[in-house]
């Protein structure tokens, strides 16, 4: 046992020595989204896609509107000893899709949480806003 105590002294100092690892992501590629917005007026909302140069589509009075998220990439995932993610830096994870009413931010969403919500039979994903 006296003789592992080195050892692992050596091998915690060095886990511990590790610091942070950055890992870098490669850019998302050009996403279409067909978004049907289900609100009692749904023709007062826009969606900007907030990139370096923001973009506004607006609503439709059936709530649908289509747009193209361009590609872009938004940093690392790092992670803490090499092991442990801390931040998730892939670009689906990023919320740059705004609803807005007015000048007001409604909902903000990821490429990752527009695709987990519900579609209708079209193919348009269902985001529901109170008005």
């Amino acid at each position: 046992m006296r003789r592992a105590l080195p050892f692992l002294s050596l091998l915690l100092l060095a886990f511990l020595a590790s610091g942070c690892v950055n890992a870098l992501h490669v850019a998302s590629q050009p996403t279409d989204v067909k978004l049907r917005v289900q609100a009692s007026h749904p023709q007062q909302h826009i969606v900007r896609v907030a990139l370096d140069s923001p973009a506004d589509y607006p609503v439709a009075s059936d709530g649908r509107v289509e747009f193209t998220v361009p590609r872009f990439s938004d940093g690392c995932d790092v992670y803490v000893f090499g092991v442990i993610k801390t931040r998730d830096g892939s670009a689906e994870s990023v919320r740059v899709v705004e609803l807005r009413r007015d000048a007001r931010v409604v909902r903000r969403l990821s490429l990752a949480q527009i695709a987990e919500l519900p579609k209708d039979d079209a193919g348009f994903s269902i985001v529901r806003v109170g008005d």
